[in-house]
């Protein structure tokens, strides 16, 4: 065969390959074709059936007032809806686990078709159904129910959680009583007090939308506390009363000790509706006067054993324990408001030896008007016994009796009066103007020198024997100034006898000088 016949025949060969392969191409055309043709027109058919289908039966997952009507012509939801409607039971759960219901049938609540079912159904778009199925399409028609509202208040006013006995009502949380743990935040309570007209609306809504339960709680239908445990201010108050409350004021009173703590002090705090912490001054002034009235012995008639064995009362003077109250009061608030523990000793006016009955002590100076005679002791030693003139009684200048502290010592004084300035060396007031001092000017003390030639009020003493007081002696010492008939260190008759003859001298040397 030649090269030009091969040629030739090669040719042919490609064009005949050519003509199959655009027939085969042709035939997956036309079978891709077909097969959608397939594929599509039962979709298409099958969206037409359903659109014609929705346009006289509700969505799919269609609910009207409660009641679902998917896939249902106007009759079948009309029965589905009565049906409902003839077992409806509206369930109320309430606090404590406490539920009561409430039956359609009692109220008179039946169903009332007046063609708003066709019209939601008219408004439906049923070429639109494919939403359906991914969607809940609910609806309401209010006056597809109706039922007797005189009815229903009677059974909600019987309704148990209105009854008296079951009602609670709510209260704050507070503060609670002051114990042993202080003071504490008491939790708040619920209560059982229910909102009867929001509650009533919402039973009227619901009945008509077929819901079963209402739960008061979720409902926000309960009378809620105004005021619970986390409340800031509460904590705030809470922290300032226990502060105030934990303080812990110890007082001494030699052998007696109170004790001020939170069993008092909790008294006196009060707490108003802005959460401020009042501490009651007058409950602290009562306090601070209790403390004075007990262990003050200003001025207090005090039973005394003298030197010379007798047992007396003394009365008067300004010795003994003086408590200054307002600075007390003060000073005690101050503390309370920081929470303070510790002992203290009260602030005085004035303090005595030491505490007790016998608040005098064993250094004091015993003074006995009647014999012009004390006796000077320094913790329990006597260590002076002297001879005195005391005040004047003829010129009414009588030195007072009473207990009385030394007020202070002076060197080098000047005792200033009406008509006369004296200078003196040992200077020991104890009652105002009158205090024990030396008297040089005088030769002679004791007797009784004070009832006609006796001083202003002062205690005048031998030089040596002030020297020696005014040496021993300090600010606050006791002077007992008493009066003990019997002890007089003069025979009183003599002395009047002796008067009476140097009267009768005196008048015999008159006469006889008148005669010459």
């Amino acid at each position: 065969m030649t090269e030009k016949n091969i040629s030739k025949n090669v040719s042919q060969e490609n064009r005949s390959n050519n003509i199959r392969s655009k027939k085969k191409k042709n035939k997956r055309r036309k079978r891709l074709f077909y097969g959608s043709v397939g594929v599509i027109t039962p979709v298409l058919l099958l969206y037409l059936f359903l659109s014609f289908y929705y346009h006289n039966h509700f969505y799919n997952n269609a609910v009207i007032n409660g009641v679902s009507v998917s896939n249902m012509v106007v009759n079948q939801a009309e029965d589905a809806i009565n049906a409902q409607v003839k077992s409806y039971l509206l369930t109320l759960e309430e606090r404590n686990d406490v539920s009561e219901q409430i039956n359609g049938e009692n109220i008179g609540l039946h169903t009332v078709f007046d063609g708003s079912l066709k019209e939601l159904l008219a408004k439906q778009n049923g070429l639109a159904w494919p939403i359906s199925l991914f969607k809940t399409h609910v609806m309401e028609i209010n006056t597809m129910l109706e039922y007797d509202e005189s009815l229903l208040k009677i059974y909600f006013d019987r309704l148990k959680c209105f009854d008296e006995a079951n009602v609670e009502e709510p209260v704050n949380a507070h503060i609670s009583e002051y114990g042993k743990n202080g003071y504490e935040i008491v939790k708040e309570s619920l209560g059982t007090k229910v909102y009867a007209d929001k509650l009533y609306e919402i039973m009227k809504e619901s009945i008509i939308n077929l819901e079963p339960t209402i739960s008061l709680e979720e409902a926000e239908c309960y009378d809620e506390p105004k005021i619970n445990s986390q409340d800031p201010g509460l904590a705030k108050a809470l922290d300032k009363m226990n502060k105030i409350a934990g303080a812990k004021i110890t007082y001494e009173f030699g052998k007696d000790t109170e004790i001020l703590d939170g069993n008092q002090i909790s008294k006196w705090l009060t707490l108003d509706d802005n959460y401020d912490v009042t501490l009651d001054k007058v409950g602290v002034k009562e306090y601070v006067d209790y403390i004075g009235k007990t262990y003050n012995s200003f001025g207090r008639v005090r039973t005394f054993q003298t030197s010379y064995g007798d047992i007396i009362k003394v009365k008067g003077g300004d010795y003994g324990w003086w408590l200054d109250r307002p600075t007390e009061v003060a000073e005690l608030t101050e503390l309370l408001l920081k929470g303070e523990q510790l002992t203290r000793e009260p602030a005085y006016f004035q303090i005595a030896q030491q505490y007790g009955p016998d608040d005098i002590g064993d250094t004091y100076v015993e003074v006995n008007l009647t014999a012009q005679h004390l006796f000077f002791y320094k913790e329990g030693k006597l260590v002076l016994e002297s001879d005195f003139v005391s005040g004047n009684l003829s010129k009414e200048f009588g030195t007072p009796t009473g207990t009385y502290p030394i007020q202070y010592k002076e060197n080098d004084a000047t005792l200033v009066g009406e008509d006369y300035a004296t200078p003196v060396k040992y200077w020991m007031p104890f009652n105002g103007n009158i205090g024990f001092h030396d008297a040089t000017w005088r030769e002679e003390f004791g007797k009784d020198f004070y009832i006609n030639n006796g001083s202003h009020g002062c205690i005048n003493m031998p030089p040596a024997n002030a020297k020696k007081m005014f040496e021993n002696i300090k600010r606050g010492v006791a002077v007992v100034v008493y009066e003990l008939e019997g002890t007089e260190s003069f025979d009183i008759e003599k002395d009047k006898e002796e008067k009476e003859k140097d009267k009768a001298n005196t008048e015999t040397t008159t006469a006889s000088t008148t005669v010459r």
